[in-house]
């Protein structure tokens, strides 16, 4: 979608985005374009995944109304807190918010911490490339910068230790029953609710920089639902639709920046004990999948370097890579 068409798509979702009527007349004096073309952007706004309906004399309206995220409210919930605005951005739609830093950071110097939020991605992405499900306005999307002065080898773990901090703030907000699964899937009661995706930049002997990325359901659209392709649920699920999309993110956004502080200086080591409070795997009949290998054992944790320890015929075994799945239904 080119810049222009893609500003006045976003004009049209914030005009909306208060749940009343606005007629295609009013509409189109905003955009400067004819009644004719607003269905055309109306068009484009469903396509985000928004629900906007029409009735004849009175015009559009969402399903429902939309809270947006808006840097002021971020702000207003970080009161108290050293979270300056000029380090963070709120963006309406974009490819990924991974990729809006890696663009950055390469056209100018960021602080560590800086942030990164987005209404929708288009081009979402989970670990291994897989797609994750980003429709506008309902979820939250958010990437982080941090600077990796000690090189890549400084990541191993990151993503754990970052999980801890996810789990503990979904915890905080009244969701029950967070769980971890190894190595930065967030589960509640089994199903997928957040994931988390590290991506480095730089040399593997010098400075690095980490991007990552971390979606959280909140309320998935009826429409997209039947898009994943795996057992998860939502916040609004557990929670009910009185939360403050806003809250959570400026909560999200100070853990995970007090998390990436405390991982810089002691690296995992002080965060095992966190994520065994969450561990969904520990003590269970596990087995990873490498390729065409396949290890059965029994859940034992995790070490300092971020590896998931499997108990095997009397002995404990480490594993840095592979999928893991619960054996036996459990």
């Amino acid at each position: 979608m080119k810049q222009q068409r893609r500003e006045r798509v976003i004009t049209v979702i914030e005009q909306l985005s208060d749940g009343h009527f606005h007629s295609g007349e009013t509409i189109g004096d905003l955009l400067g374009v004819s009644r004719t073309a607003v269905s055309q952007y109306i068009r484009d706004v469903q396509k985000l995944g928004i629900d906007v309906f029409r009735v004849t004399g009175k015009g559009y309206r969402l399903q429902s109304p939309l809270q947006l995220i808006e840097l002021s409210s971020i702000q207003a919930y970080c009161a108290d807190k050293d979270h300056e605005a000029s380090s963070i951005d709120v963006e309406r739609v974009v490819g990924s918010t991974n990729d809006v830093i890696k663009e950055r950071l390469q056209q100018l110097t960021l602080s560590n911490g800086y942030t990164v939020f987005a209404e929708a991605q288009t081009e979402g992405r989970g670990r291994r490339g897989k797609r994750w499900i980003s429709p506008f306005g309902t979820n939250l999307y958010m990437s982080i910068y941090w600077r990796l002065d000690q090189g890549m080898s400084a990541a191993m773990g990151l993503s754990l230790a970052l999980g801890t901090a996810v789990a503990q703030v979904i915890s905080d907000f009244g969701v029950p029953n967070v769980e971890l699964k190894w190595p930065n899937d967030l589960l509640v009661d089994g199903k997928k609710i957040s994931g988390i995706l590290v991506e480095l930049e730089g040399q593997a002997l010098g400075v690095a920089h980490a991007i990552i990325g971390i979606g959280v359901n909140l309320t998935m659209p009826p429409q997209w639902q039947q898009e994943i392709d795996q057992p998860w649920t939502d916040i609004s699920h557990h929670l009910g639709a009185s939360f403050s999309r806003n809250q959570l993110a400026a909560m999200l956004l100070i853990k995970c920046r007090e998390c990436l502080a405390e991982y810089e200086l002691n690296g995992l080591t002080s965060f095992i004990a966190r994520w065994q409070q969450f561990d969904r795997l520990q003590g269970q009949p596990v087995r990873i999948i490498m390729g065409n290998r396949e290890i059965d054992g029994i859940a034992a944790g995790i070490d300092e370097t971020g590896a998931i320890l499997v108990t095997r015929n009397g002995t404990t075994e480490r594993y840095h890579a592979g999928e893991v799945s619960l054996r036996h239904g459990t």
